[in-house]
Order: C-alpha cells, then sequence, then structure tokens
C-alpha cells in the first residue's frame, strides 16, 4: 500500500425524496439547526432570496465547513438556491433527477 494510492471509488446512496428538507432563510438564526440535519445525513435545499447578502455568506461559510468534514458538497440549483447534502447521497438516483430538473441552464 503506497503513500500515493488512488481513493477507492465512491458508491453511490440513494436518499427518498421524503427526506429532503426545503427552507426559506431570511437570517442565520437556524444555523446550527441546518447544521444538525446535515451531519444526520439530511439533504438540505436552502433558498436565499429573502436574505441579506451578509448572513448569507454566513450561513454558507459555516455550512461548508460542516460538509467538508462530513464528505459532503453544495450544489447551486438556481441564483440564491442551494442543496447541501453527502457527496453520495448527490450521485444517487433521486438527488440527481433532482438537480437535473431544477437547475437553470
Amino acid at each position: 500500500m503506497g503513500l500515493f494510492s488512488s481513493k477507492k471509488e465512491l458508491e453511490a446512496t440513494d436518499v427518498d425524496f421524503e427526506q429532503l428538507k426545503f427552507f426559506r432563510v431570511t437570517d442565520s438564526k437556524m444555523i446550527y439547526d441546518y447544521a444538525d440535519m446535515l451531519m444526520r445525513r439530511y439533504p438540505i435545499v436552502l433558498n436565499f432570496t429573502d436574505c441579506l447578502i451578509s448572513e448569507a455568506n454566513e450561513v454558507l461559510l459555516f455550512l461548508t465547513g460542516v460538509l467538508y468534514a462530513c464528505d459532503g458538497e453544495i450544489v447551486k440549483i438556481q441564483d440564491k438556491i442551494y442543496l447541501m447534502a453527502q457527496k453520495s447521497d448527490l450521485i444517487g438516483p433521486t438527488l440527481t433527477n433532482f438537480v437535473n430538473d431544477y437547475r437553470k441552464q
């Protein structure tokens, strides 16, 4: 086993669409609740259209760290709308279809 061995192939996992949580963010008050959901492997969609840019940046920066620690990723769906989930869930059929259906081209 070498020092520079290749990474294991990521295996796709599927989540039910009912597990996907949607939130309209207006401030950073629920930042720890969002983090808790991500750590419990719930995919979340955050809509920042009614949020100040400074508060949206605070939420996004914090949750980016949480996702990094949990091997997750952020996907921009539309302007100010983001999907956050585990990488393995994002390559699963449910979230792949969701992203393809709602992403602005």
